[in-house]
């Protein structure tokens, strides 16, 4: 589940970061600019219901053999961690 020179605490925080950026990337590129630094609510909300997505994953998961729980671990990360969106100009 971790890599091997991982421990799940920093398994868990690289996870955190990855999702920091994809949501100040996500928001921005939807709001504009900005608007994940001025919106700090919004940004908690979507880290929030990242966590929640991956702590569902990980419980479904651990039903699975090893094999079959590889697959689904790449597919999540695929899915999940997209790059993000370019920001799109405002209109006016």
């Amino acid at each position: 589940m971790f890599p091997s020179d991982d421990d799940a605490g920093t398994t868990a925080i690289s996870y955190t970061d990855q999702f920091l950026e994809a949501g100040i990337a996500k928001l921005d590129a939807l709001f504009g600019a900005g608007y994940a630094k001025a919106n700090p609510a919004a940004l908690a909300a979507y880290l929030a219901a990242c966590a929640s997505n991956l702590n569902a994953f990980m419980l479904a998961a651990t039903s699975l053999d090893d094999g079959a729980f590889d697959e689904a671990l790449a597919a999540f990360e695929e899915q999940i961690l997209q790059p993000a969106p370019k920001p799109k100009g405002r209109r006016r």
